[in-house]
């Protein structure tokens, strides 16, 4: 979802990605709060605002810099699962993942 409404920010069609129920909130309020989390899901975590920043550009008229923007990271599989089980008695499994270039395990339990 993200990066499909990051692709309709660079065409300047942002509200295209905005739920018709939501018809009752101004367009100006709903396009900065989408502008909001695209700095919240910036690729580069050192470029996210602290969430001080992030209350502030709310709750306040801040201006948003959009020329500090850069696309998101997304959530993208890296390769299927891993730690296969051993044995079919085996309850765990894992699946590896890469958020932008930091990688993250995942562990699921499963019920026998």
């Amino acid at each position: 979802m993200v990066v499909l409404a990051w692709q309709l920010y660079e065409e300047g069609k942002l509200l295209e990605a905005v739920d018709p129920e939501m018809e009752e909130y101004p367009p100006e309020v709903i396009i900065k709060y989408m502008k909001v989390a695209f700095f919240c899901t910036q690729a580069t975590a050192s470029r996210r605002p602290m969430m001080s920043q992030v209350v502030d550009m709310l709750s306040r008229n801040v201006k948003l810099n959009e020329k500090q923007l850069t696309p998101p990271g997304f959530f993208q599989d890296s390769g299927g699962t891993s730690g296969e089980p051993s044995d079919k008695k085996s309850n765990e499994s894992s699946t590896t993942y890469q958020m932008s270039s930091v990688p993250v395990s995942i562990t699921q339990l499963t019920p026998r």
